[in-house]
């Protein structure tokens, strides 16, 4: 099954907007505030969230199995789309929420296509994996973001 013109134009605009704002994200968090690695992979959780959903677009639209679509689903809206009801809406959390927006409307997008092709199975599936997958991530995340908060804070520049 194949996705029509405009199903496929607005997930590439996405995804093309996805990996901009997100290669901005990595480049602040790993440039300019000199984290590590491992601390970007949390306090910056959303980055390598979206890079996923990127990838998985790609293997998407190379192998057109519709489940890799939903496999991110988890990640992007617990730290993405949530995150704009608890983020402050100032300061650099601002950029922040761009990328949530983004990351909100490409989730969206993905399950717009699947309940509109019904490919109820592999939603189905891609949710029950990404719960499997992600959870734990989730976990680190929260758990890690707890302890590290005032190193954030203080990092971020924000009182």
């Amino acid at each position: 099954m194949s996705l029509s013109k405009n199903e496929k134009a607005a997930g590439i605009v996405l995804v093309a907007l996805l990996f901009l704002i997100s290669l901005f994200s990595t480049r602040f968090f790993l440039g300019e505030l000199k984290m590590g690695f491992a601390d970007w992979i949390v306090f910056s959780s959303c980055s390598p969230v979206s890079y996923l959903f990127i990838l998985f677009f790609l293997v998407f639209f190379i192998r057109r199995q519709f489940c890799w679509l939903v496999l991110t689903t988890l990640p992007v809206y617990y730290l993405g789309t949530l995150s704009m009801f608890v983020l402050p809406w100032t300061g650099t959390y601002l950029f922040a929420h761009a990328g949530h927006i983004i990351m909100t409307l490409s989730m969206f997008w993905a399950l717009y296509v699947l309940v509109i092709h019904r490919q109820f199975k592999a939603l189905a599936t891609g949710l029950l994996l990404s719960i499997l997958l992600f959870a734990p991530y989730i976990a680190h995340v929260q758990t890690y973001n707890q302890k590290h908060a005032g190193r954030l804070t203080t990092l971020l520049g924000n009182p």
